[in-house]
């Protein structure tokens, strides 16, 4: 987000804030298969989120990504088993993501209904964690509800965006009336990464060991099919 210092709202200069702060920057769109496969290959949340950060300088776009060699991207997330994993695992999932959809993004969101475009998001990557899904849900489609946990809300109210009994409809209001919803949606991934315990982390972790049994069918297919 650029700043306008004559015309910010409160919120835009909150999002500023964070986006320009020493945290971690969480991720946007097309990022969250990359951080959700960092933590399936075994790496916690602060290399994941620091991988992901190096990719994001040394790579113009996803696309780029998609056809770099392993050992380029392991080199970018990170020297480790898991990096190298995660990297080979990356760029196989993001060519499955474009060989499906012809292009690395969620603009199909946009094209029907929060619980048929949930269903279309989940069948295409099974594997991806439920407030990844509901977070692109609500950047992309029209209509998606607030996705917004009970340590979500605490922090939006820490922040001063509602008041101390503000509840989910008045960070709904909060949120639309000073932000579109690409940025919104990176103010409520910054309030779920606060603290410890994050709901929006551990639902990662949770959430990766169904990506395991998803990716294994697949695998095996491949390998029959070879022989």
């Amino acid at each position: 987000m650029t700043r306008d210092a004559q015309d910010s709202s409160p919120v835009q200069e909150l999002l500023y804030r964070k986006e320009t702060g020493a945290g971690p920057l969480p991720p946007r769109a097309m990022e969250h298969l990359a951080l959700a496969i960092m933590i399936d290959c075994g790496m916690d949340m602060a290399d994941a989120l620091a991988g992901l950060s190096r990719l994001r300088h040394d790579f113009v776009d996803w696309n780029e990504i998609r056809v770099a060699r392993v050992q380029e991207l392991a080199r970018s997330i990170g020297f480790s088993p898991e990096a190298e994993k995660a990297s080979r695992a990356i760029r196989d999932e993001y060519n499955a993501f474009f060989d499906k959809k012809g292009a690395l993004n969620f603009e199909f969101l946009a094209m029907g209904k929060p619980v048929e475009m949930r269903r279309a998001l989940t069948q295409l990557m099974p594997w991806l964690s439920k407030p990844a899904v509901a977070l692109l849900l609500y950047e992309f489609c029209p209509g998606a509800s607030l996705p917004l946990s009970d340590d979500g809300l605490k922090h939006a109210r820490k922040d001063g965006v509602v008041g101390k009994s503000g509840d989910r409809n008045a960070v709904a209001r909060a949120l639309s009336e000073s932000l579109e919803p690409a940025d919104a949606a990176i103010l409520l991934q910054h309030w779920e990464l606060e603290g410890t315990g994050s709901p929006y982390g551990e639902a990662l972790k949770k959430d990766a060991a169904h990506g395991k049994k998803t990716r294994k069918p697949a695998a095996k297919a491949k390998a029959a099919a070879k022989k």
